[in-house]
């Protein structure tokens, strides 16, 4: 009886697979790599209303603009920056829970939660002088030049219109590879979109035209712990264009904070520890976990068994006709 053999494309096949994988793999490393990694450095502060349950935040020509949520709460409040006086306040009826903020051509607009109306102020007088409608929740709202920025606690960014509000375009965010939610105070500068991702520390810069997250900023630290204690999440981005300097802050914050951004020590001294003292067990770690759970690999393996059962029935098949020509080749001498 014949012995059978494995057809020299399978090999092949099977030889050059886990090269394609570990490609894949080190390509997943090396994105997840590419994002920076950053940290807030304080260059001053100022006292913050304890009781201001912060939505959105802006600044403009030495004024904050604040916009406060929760029901019968909300607010919006024109703050000189040098004497932390309120200057202007618009007082919201309780149905309105109000979100993000943002201005235009002289205007504010300020975003509601679930009522899905759009105020449109004036800037100077804090007259309500329009509204727009939308759909779904409104979280964090900012301005380029083309459009607005809207988030709604998604991984999805919407584009809206200058003139209208109306949506023209949507952007689906995704942190080395994988979408980011909850999208929360958005801030506009350049084509970068700042963002505060809602109950943690972290601030993305997101790439609106490819919604890649290219930036990691980590706030955290910035209260003490008996600060934290009456305090909620941090929420609340503006920059201030006359200094390139933002200010953040958060919910019952008791503190704005001018802040600029810097390379995270942090990162580099866990990547120098790792090196000196374990690089080679933890790069293999990474190397095995990236490459059993990479999608890349998955879909290899399975092509890899399809393409292999195809060759294994063409060649048994070429073997037996070839078996059948020699018997009948014999019988015939």
């Amino acid at each position: 009886m014949p012995r059978w053999r494995v057809p020299n494309s399978m090999v092949f096949i099977i030889l050059i697979l886990p090269i394609f994988c570990l490609n894949t793999s080190i390509a997943s490393i090396e994105n997840s790599d590419s994002i920076q990694h950053l940290e807030v450095v304080v260059e001053e502060r100022k006292n913050h209303n304890v009781s201001s349950w912060t939505q959105g935040l802006l600044v403009h020509e030495g004024y904050f603009y604040e916009s406060t949520g929760k029901r019968g709460e909300s607010t919006l409040q024109k703050i000189n920056i040098s004497t932390g006086i309120i200057e202007n306040v618009f007082f919201h009826n309780e149905s309105i829970f109000a979100e993000g903020l943002t201005s235009f051509d002289g205007k504010l607009i300020q975003l509601t939660y679930t009522s899905n109306i759009a105020f449109v102020f004036d800037l100077d007088s804090f007259e309500l002088i329009g509204t727009y409608n939308y759909s779904g929740e409104g979280w964090g709202l900012c301005t380029m030049s083309d459009f607005f920025v809207m988030s709604d606690g998604s991984s999805q960014l919407t584009l809206r219109d200058l003139e209208t509000f109306e949506l023209i375009g949507t952007v689906n965010v995704t942190k080395n590879g994988s979408p980011l939610i909850y999208l929360n105070e958005l801030e506009c500068v350049g084509d970068m979109v700042y963002s505060n991702v809602w109950l943690t520390d972290e601030i993305v810069m997101i790439d609106i035209q490819t919604g890649i997250v290219n930036s990691s900023i980590d706030a955290s630290g910035l209260l003490n712990d008996t600060e934290s204690e009456n305090s909620d999440v941090l929420n609340g981005i503006a920059y201030d264009k006359n200094n390139s300097k933002f200010w953040l802050t958060g919910k019952y914050w008791p503190y704005l904070f001018q802040i600029t951004f810097e390379e995270s020590k942090i990162i580099l001294i866990e990547n120098d520890t790792v090196n000196m003292l374990d690089s080679e067990v933890n790069e293999d770690k990474i190397i095995n976990e990236r490459f059993f759970d990479s999608n890349g690999f998955v879909l290899s393996l399975m092509i890899l068994l399809l393409v292999s059962m195809l060759i294994w029935v063409f060649d048994l098949k070429i073997r037996r006709n070839s078996e059948k020509t020699q018997v009948k080749e014999h019988g015939g001498e």
